[in-house]
């Protein structure tokens, strides 16, 4: 007797990406589309299959359009609609990249604002209490970035361009804050701007998106009285390091390493306060530490927090705090270059911030990943290499398909998780300093300046100057 074939059952979201379906909540996109008034979703790309297809533009190599069509047009993800008979490859009747591209318009940014901030949220549930300093606080770490964009005629004027004596530079720059949990890695608060808006200004919106009673962690550019402002009108709790000269304008005198002075921080002149916040002194407690290593010149470090128990929070565990800052320049380092992040594609201010979102909403997905390999090891996420885990990840995701039984994609995963738990960051024995710095490559063309319009006009001069002589 022959033996039956098992059945082939088209996976849910639920079988076919697991994590994903984890840390993504159907309800929070469809309620957000809702609020947004649009009814053009009842096409080839439904909300969840639009962002998942953004998602993986992201996490794959090549990340045009076109890969997106031909990943869709492969079956990989027929089970992911569940709103038509027909599976959405067999409804694809062209190899045109522009329905996708229509349909991503089409897309309510607040849809993928609100699932980035919701993934991120969930990812720190699935620690619980691991998740929390000194088992009370989630500790945020802030910092900024810029991104590159294209010279579109509407990106200049919304995000504006550098310029010097040789005139305007040819690439637009987005300036990016991005707030990331020290213990899990995952992004919980992004919001983008203009050159012409500050980090501070960009962080009054940040800490917004945060859960109550945070402690925000930042270095001397935040260390400014409208940042902490904003930080005590939103319920949160912070760490800044500030300038010498901040700190001794604060304390009104020379402070000596290893005080720490109870004092009320009141607004000068100068600050850039929101009207709409309370401008009363803000209660805290100003650091002064002063570290001495050999072989190294000293490092003198002025801080301002708001944590006010002496006892619980003393300036050794602050200068340790604030030691694991260094974790936000490495995730920056991930969304940037891992992720391919450092210059996006699109001509619209509304797709770029579209492709920042689904960039992050991808990295939060990986860290997903990471803490669930983490709590099977029963390891720090930390201690698992970030870039070893995208890689793994991408091929799991890379021979999952449709066709395959529940069983088998459920194997896959599991085996995904048990890969990603040996993933881990390499332990130094020795202390290395590297410096910040790459060797130039050579390159048989020269560097162009300008606009490539420009270029071209010039050697046609040139051309026709060679032609005439």
């Amino acid at each position: 007797m022959f033996a039956h074939a098992q059945p082939k059952a088209q996976p849910s979201i639920n079988q076919l990406v697991p994590v994903f379906n984890t840390v993504v909540s159907t309800q929070v996109i469809c309620n957000s589309v809702e609020i947004s008034q649009k009814r053009s979703y009842k096409r080839l790309y439904t909300p969840l299959v639009l962002i998942w297809c953004l998602v993986f533009q992201r996490l794959n190599n090549d990340h045009s359009c076109d890969a997106v069509v031909s990943y869709v047009g492969s079956g990989a993800i027929d089970g992911l609609d569940d709103q038509h008979q027909q599976p959405i490859s067999q409804r694809i009747k062209s190899e045109s990249n522009s329905g996708f591209c229509q349909a991503r318009q089409r897309l309510p940014l607040t849809a993928l604002q609100a699932t980035v901030l919701q993934t991120g949220q969930r990812i720190q549930q699935c620690l619980g209490e691991k998740a929390l300093w000194l088992g009370q606080h989630l500790v945020v770490l802030l910092d900024g970035t810029t991104i590159l964009l294209h010279p579109e005629t509407n990106l200049v004027q919304h995000y504006g361009q550098h310029a010097n004596q040789h005139g305007p530079c040819y690439w637009v720059e987005m300036r990016v804050l991005a707030a990331f949990s020290l213990l899990t890695g995952a992004l919980l608060g992004v919001q983008d701007g203009s050159l012409h808006e500050s980090e501070q200004s960009l962080a009054k919106d940040v800490l917004s998106q945060l859960p109550p009673d945070s402690v925000c962690v930042g270095d001397s550019n935040f260390g400014v009285f409208s940042v902490a402002q904003a930080a005590r009108h939103y319920s949160q709790l912070v760490l800044f390091r500030l300038t010498a000269s901040r700190a001794q304008a604060l304390s009104k005198r020379k402070m000596q390493s290893g005080e720490d002075i109870a004092m009320q921080w009141e607004h000068s002149d100068d600050d850039k306060l929101d009207p709409n916040m309370s401008t009363a002194p803000i209660t805290g407690r100003l650091l002064y530490v002063r570290l001495e290593r050999d072989g190294f010149r000293p490092v003198d470090l002025y801080f301002f927090t708001t944590l006010l128990d002496v006892s619980l929070y003393t300036a050794t565990e602050l200068v340790a705090l604030y030691g694991k800052r260094w974790h936000v320049e490495l995730n920056l380092r991930y969304v940037k270059a891992t992720l391919d992040m450092g210059l996006l594609a699109g001509k619209s201010v509304d797709v770029v911030r579209k492709e920042l979102c689904a960039g992050m909403l991808a990295y939060n997905l990986i860290r997903a990943f990471m803490v669930l390999a983490a709590q099977k090891a029963n390891l720090s996420p930390l201690a698992l290499s970030f870039t070893k885990s995208w890689r793994r990840i991408q091929h799991a995701l890379a021979v999952l398909h449709c066709t395959m039984t529940t069983h088998h994609i459920a194997k896959v995963i599991q085996n995904l998780i048990s890969r990603l738990a040996k993933c881990k960051l390499a332990e130094r024995l020795r202390f290395r300093i590297e410096p910040r710095a790459v060797r130039r490559r050579p390159d048989a063309y020269p560097f162009l300046k300008g606009s490539r319009a420009g270029a071209r006009q010039r050697l046609r001069e040139q051309l026709q100057c060679t032609m005439k002589s």
